[in-house]
């Protein structure tokens, strides 16, 4: 996939599994959104839940974003990943604008959760995929 096929795919507001690795060895995976930006992945999740914990004891993840169309159009994400301990409520708002619409959004963010929220910024190191 070249890199414009890849920025146009991942401008669809899809949801993706984000992959990190337990302290046990065994893989976490879990369905989740995400925005790209400046070739970093940014994924929002809350303060200590498995997917911080991982993130920070790994510095790792993998993420595959994936059209549920009946064909093979995918695009995962290898890498490291920081934990930035700070979300403000606009980019918990822009998330979910992206994929529930301005008016959703508003009242799904209307609260403080955001201070409760970490945001994971995962560099890719290396991307595979199938347009």
């Amino acid at each position: 996939m070249d890199d414009a096929a890849r920025s146009a795919f991942l401008e669809q507001p899809l949801t993706a599994v984000l992959s990190t690795l337990n302290r046990d060895g065994s893989i976490h995976a879990v369905p989740v959104w995400y925005w790209y930006a400046e070739g970093k992945v940014f994924i929002i999740t809350g303060r200590g839940s498995q997917k911080h914990r991982n993130a920070v004891r790994s510095g790792r993840a993998t993420l595959c974003i994936d059209q549920r169309d009946g064909g093979m159009h995918y695009l995962t994400a290898e890498g490291s990943v920081t934990v930035v301990d700070r979300v403000t409520r606009a980019e918990r708002l822009a998330l979910h604008t992206r994929y529930v619409g301005a008016e959703r959004a508003a009242r799904r963010t209307a609260g403080n959760e955001h201070e409760e929220m970490v945001q994971l910024v995962l560099t890719p190191e290396r991307w595979l995929g199938q347009a």
